[in-house]
């Protein structure tokens, strides 16, 4: 190799040495732009129709907003199969439904016009547990089942797949009473689409 080869490639490897060596802080400096969070007046979310779940922040707009659009049914069906995050905070897919809930009631429409059923199966099943049996299998008390009572008093029905509860082994008992029993999600998400429901996957 000439001499002036061995000089390029000293000085390509000084380059991506140093900015090797600069990575860690480059990357921390990117980070902390995206980490940075500006501050919010107290009212920025609210929990409208859910108390205490399923945040929101309503932008009031009328492109697709179910409290402007004339004619609309407001079935949903909300299929919940997972079990994500802390077991000891409520089942993210219910938080969802919450949302969902919050959002139709700050955009205008009243809870007793939202025609919401919930779909519990899966890996989600153990949020439908009563306290006693969740708490014999986890060690804390159900966190869902609180808000399984707000959605309740909202006037949404939460069930419960029992060929799920078949599967994991439980008994039919072990399922807190404020939730129906049903033969199958996917019966259920079937049958309820064809009553016209929309369905959404949480």
């Amino acid at each position: 190799m000439r001499p002036a080869a061995y000089i390029v490639v000293a000085a390509v490897a000084g380059f991506i040495g140093g900015n090797v060596l600069e990575l860690p802080e480059m990357i921390n400096k990117v980070s902390g732009k995206f980490s940075e969070q500006p501050s919010e007046p107290a009212d920025f979310w609210s929990t409208p129709a859910i108390e205490g779940y399923g945040k929101i922040h309503f932008v009031d707009t009328p492109a697709f907003n179910p409290g402007m659009t004339p004619g609309l049914s407001n079935k949903i069906v909300f299929q919940i199969n997972r079990s994500e995050g802390d077991i000891r905070q409520p089942n993210l897919g219910l938080e969802r439904v919450a949302r969902v809930t919050n959002l139709y009631y700050a955009a205008g429409v009243p809870l007793d016009q939202l025609k919401f059923v919930v779909s519990i199966n899966s890996d989600a099943v153990p949020a439908a547990l009563t306290n006693e049996q969740f708490r014999k299998t986890y060690g804390v008390d159900n966190p869902n089942l609180k808000l399984i009572g707000e959605l309740k008093k909202a006037g949404i029905e939460v069930s419960i797949c029992d060929q799920s509860v078949a599967f994991h082994h439980l008994q039919r008992e072990w399922i807190d009473p404020m939730i129906t029993h049903t033969l199958s999600s996917g019966t259920t998400v079937a049958t309820l689409q064809n009553e016209g429901y929309a369905f959404l996957m949480l």
